[in-house]
């Protein structure tokens, strides 16, 4: 396989100051990609930028609430102006796990977070970015959803029903925008580890945990053009986790 390309290319990453959105960020730049990496944590985004730009990318930083449609839409703005184009979205931004409880247990202000930053973050930044990419006739939109989205996980019930939500988007917007060459995919992690989270139990046919460069590999191709005829699909990366029991 031929090495990815992505040379005078512009990328949004969102969630890019950690994990998989970092690894994401990292990989995009290694394939010449230039970056406008979005954050709400200023001094890990800036990490990561100073990071990518020793490496001779040209990268920017936002710190950016993916909640906050109008600061969205602001920055979506300031990006197309600054770069003349936007190509590529990478929907990563997120949150869920840290209210790991049973349904019964969560308050409004709860889940009401967790639809705020998985669901509208994701419609507020493609719907920012949309109007470009039909005018270039060109696009490439991946978004983040979860296995939790295929088959429920109990204590994060509504991170699933998010999560839902995000890979039915996918499929749906990849139909209203494949007339105009715009590709729209989800990659939907299983066990990941990241800075954050240390691997207890593999759960999967491998027998392991998968990394965020892994995860971020299949992202980087969605955003190629060697992806150019794949659409509307949601990629289970998982171990093989969601195959069903693990028989003895």
């Amino acid at each position: 396989m031929n090495s990815i390309n992505l040379k005078d290319k512009v990328a949004i990453v969102t969630g890019a100051a950690s994990g998989l959105g970092r690894s994401t960020a990292n990989q995009l730049a290694g394939a010449g990609a230039r970056l406008a990496l979005v954050d709400v944590d200023r001094e890990k985004l800036e990490e990561v930028v100073a990071s990518i730009r020793e490496s001779g990318a040209e990268v920017r930083s936002y710190v950016v609430d993916i909640a906050d449609c109008a600061k969205v839409k602001a920055t979506v703005s300031d990006i197309a102006a600054a770069w003349g184009q936007i190509d590529i979205l990478i929907n990563n931004a997120g949150a869920g796990w840290q209210k790991a409880l049973p349904f019964k247990d969560l308050k409004e202000a709860d889940w009401e977070w967790i639809l705020d930053l998985n669901v509208k973050g994701t419609l507020y930044f493609t719907h920012a970015v949309i109007d470009g990419m039909v005018s270039r006739n060109y696009g490439k939109i991946i978004n983040i959803g979860s296995i939790a989205a295929t088959s429920g996980i109990p204590k994060v019930a509504v991170y699933s029903a998010s999560k839902g939500a995000v890979v039915a988007f996918t499929k749906a917007l990849a139909m209203e925008l494949g007339p105009y060459n715009i590709n729209v995919n989800c990659v939907s992690p299983g066990l990941v580890t990241t800075e954050k989270v240390a691997p207890k139990t593999d759960g999967n046919f491998l027998g392991r945990w998968g990394t965020a460069d892994e995860m971020a590999s299949l992202i980087v191709y969605l955003a190629s053009d060697g992806a150019s005829f794949i659409t509307g699909v949601d990629y289970l990366i998982d171990g093989g986790r969601t195959l069903g029991p693990r028989g003895a």
